[in-house]
């Protein structure tokens, strides 16, 4: 049954959120069989995808990947190439600090620099909602949700760490871009937030200095940087966990057709935001070595429908 005129403007209002631009087009558009024809020639318009796909990547199926028997990532590498990966990865993200610091801890045109007067707040607002929802694994657990000495690992401009600031009595924001990090001090001295910190590390061995922390929590981090710097840090990261205390870490442990050694990625040019992997098998080997054990194990979106990504909340024992 050939469908109504009303069918069709509702098919515009509902799903590409406008008037249709004509009756010709109204016209034309009616010509479809039925409402399901009509429903699936909307979805599948290119206007449709442009103006959802990124909300769409967040909304991804269970049981991807089921299928793959290996997953040939090899975090073995020296010291030297360790400091390297490393330099590489500082490098990319100073520019970032440099040129659009925020729309690079959020990859959205209202953050970026030109925009970002009129959405800067909004951006704030969204590590609380972030902290909030992460909160929520200690409260599943049991656990105190308040807490005396906190980390922010990959700060970036602050966006955790000063909403983690309601729930420390003191928390440092750690990164490797120095710009991104005057941006966060600048925010935090605005505000008013008076018990954060903003420290740079030149090396993982940098980590070194922070131990008997309470909490510890690091999104959209890991992933930037190659497989044998996630392993090193989330090492250290636990590492510097006091007994009881929790780290609340998201990994991408599964990146489609990613092959990676540490002799090839170095003599190859990456992206300047590049997006790696950390097997599972390595995560668990981290956690169990560092004496810690998980509380909870959740798939996330952050990997997109490229890969896998999981946020591991675990607590030295």
């Amino acid at each position: 049954m050939p469908v109504t005129r009303d069918e069709v403007i509702y098919a515009y209002r509902l799903l590409l959120g406008r008037e249709p631009e004509s009756e010709i087009v109204i016209e034309n558009t009616m010509a479809a069989r039925d409402w399901l024809q009509l429903r699936e020639a909307f979805l599948a318009s290119q206007e449709f995808i442009g103006k959802y796909e990124s909300q769409a990547a967040h909304v991804l199926p269970v049981g991807r990947f089921f299928d793959v028997p290996e997953i040939p990532v090899d975090p073995r590498c020296t010291d030297e190439q360790l400091q390297l990966m490393f330099d590489r990865i500082a490098a990319a993200w100073k520019i970032f600090g440099e040129t659009e610091p925020h729309w690079s801890v959020i990859v959205s045109d209202d953050f970026r620099q030109a925009n970002l007067a009129d959405n800067i707040d909004r951006f704030y607002l969204s590590g609380r909602g972030d902290i909030d929802v992460h909160l929520n694994f200690l409260a599943r657990a049991g656990l105190p949700t308040r807490f005396g000495r906190a980390l922010d690992f990959g700060c970036g401009v602050g966006r955790l760490t000063l909403a983690l600031a309601a729930h420390a009595d003191q928390v440092v924001g750690v990164d490797i871009s120095p710009p991104h990090l005057a941006l966060a001090a600048e925010r935090a001295e605005a505000q008013g937030i008076g018990n954060a910190a903003f420290e740079s590390i030149d090396s993982v061995a940098d980590l070194d200095r922070y131990g008997d922390l309470d909490f510890i929590i690091s999104r959209i981090v890991l992933q930037h940087n190659p497989p044998p710097v996630m392993a090193a840090l989330y090492r250290r990261l636990l590492t510097a966990l006091k007994p009881g205390g929790v780290a609340i870490v998201q990994i991408p442990t599964y990146i489609q057709g990613q092959n990676f050694t540490a002799a090839d990625y170095l003599a190859n040019e990456q992206p300047s935001m590049e997006m790696n992997a950390l097997p599972q098998k390595l995560v668990f080997e981290i956690i169990a070595e560092t004496g810690c054990v998980p509380l909870e194990i959740r798939e996330d979106s952050a990997a997109g429908h490229i890969g896998l990504s999981h946020t591991f909340a675990v607590q030295k024992a």
